[in-house]
């Protein structure tokens, strides 16, 4: 496979680095948190993000998936950002545009059911809400609807791939009020993700259509074909 071309210095290194030893940066130029590293990967074209998808993959989707489901403090400590979106998943949630990556993860039911969980505390919205996030010194921090927007994108792309879980959440139907809130609740938001994705994700734990499953595989497969 050939080289990866990534945009603004990043290297395979900086982007692991800033996914699996936070709250520390990557070495300068490029020190700045995962977020804004993946936002510059999201604004190149889509043929080159697919080159570069099965390049971090290839060499990080298996650490990236034992990192998030470690023991390590600061996913399981709620004063923090990574608790609620970390930089793992922030990682992963870019690499989920393959099917294969979606696979490998649906392999691990324990990182969905561990998100699955988090939604359902009462008090894990004002909690995500309140973390401070990190920034760079030339890039502002992510905002809460950012975060909250890609988690549920995270956790209905991986729903897609259901079939290969050994387990579900034995609670998941108890979040379909919850995102039904969310839905109107942040309908207006500029992140128009949240919505879609709350509506989205109430389909899929009530049962969706497998055809409709079917196509939306589909179209993921053929995006990696663009």
């Amino acid at each position: 496979m050939a080289p990866p071309i990534f945009p603004n210095g990043m290297t395979l290194y900086t982007i692991g680095f800033a996914a699996l030893k936070y709250p520390a940066l990557p070495p300068p130029p490029v020190n700045v948190p995962l977020t804004n590293q993946v936002g510059a990967l999201q604004h190149q074209p889509q043929d080159i993000q697919n080159h570069q998808v099965a390049q971090i993959a290839s060499q990080y989707l298996t650490a990236l998936i034992e990192y998030q489901t470690s023991d390590e403090p600061t996913l399981h400590d709620p004063s923090l950002p990574q608790y609620y979106f970390s930089t793992a998943i922030c990682l992963l949630n870019f690499l989920n545009a393959s099917p294969d990556v979606c696979k490998c993860i649906a392999a691990h039911p324990t990182l969905v059911n561990n998100i699955v969980e988090k939604l359902l505390a009462p008090e894990f919205l004002d909690g995500m809400k309140s973390v401070q996030r990190p920034g760079g010194a030339h890039f502002p921090p992510a905002t809460f609807d950012d975060d909250f927007g890609s988690l549920l994108q995270f956790l209905s792309t991986l729903l897609l791939y259901r079939d290969g879980m050994e387990a579900l959440h034995p609670r998941i139907e108890e979040l379909i009020p919850k995102l039904r809130t969310w839905k109107q609740t942040y309908r207006n938001s500029r992140t128009k993700t949240i919505s879609a994705a709350a509506e989205r994700l109430v389909e899929q734990i009530q049962g969706m259509d497998p055809t409709m499953i079917a196509m939306m595989r589909t179209m993921q497969e053929q995006s990696l074909k663009a």
